[in-house]
């Protein structure tokens, strides 16, 4: 059974580094990739809403006795197997494992430019995943 309190921390959390994302993606382009203050400030965030985002999913894979993914990006694709989140929604998350895993590891390869279009165009699809889990979590248990 999936944990509310478990979510609901999390899913507050990730509501507040959102709106800081978005206030973020209020910057202009050249101030952003003049700024290294800016950029370390989208990097965080969007790391931790990446792993935010992760966690509930693991949370809720464990919660329901689904397998175990062996990566990051399998944890969305488990999701979408058992019908919790679409193809497309899926595909994208995994977009954001990806980041993740960029911004923990590679750091000294991010490239601003592309970070900085990610802040302004793709906010939207953890914003959609966790609309998604809250409805889930909402639904009376079977």
């Amino acid at each position: 059974m999936v944990d509310p309190e478990v979510f609901d921390v999390r899913l507050a959390r990730l509501e507040e580094l959102l709106r800081r994302l978005r206030k973020l993606a209020e910057v202009d382009r050249e101030s952003f990739l003049s700024d290294p203050a800016l950029q370390a400030q989208a990097e965080r965030w969007m790391q931790l809403a990446g792993e935010i985002c992760l966690d509930l999913a693991h949370h809720l894979i464990a919660s329901r006795g689904w397998q175990t993914p062996a990566t990051y990006r399998e944890a969305f694709q488990t999701l979408r197997t058992e019908g919790v989140l679409s193809s497309e929604l899926a595909t994208r998350m995994q977009g954001w494992a990806g980041l993740r895993n960029l911004l923990v590891h590679l750091y000294l390869e991010i490239d601003h430019v592309k970070l900085f279009q990610i802040l302004t165009e793709e906010l939207g699809e953890i914003e959609e995943y966790a609309a998604v889990l809250m409805r889930l979590v909402a639904e009376p248990s079977e």
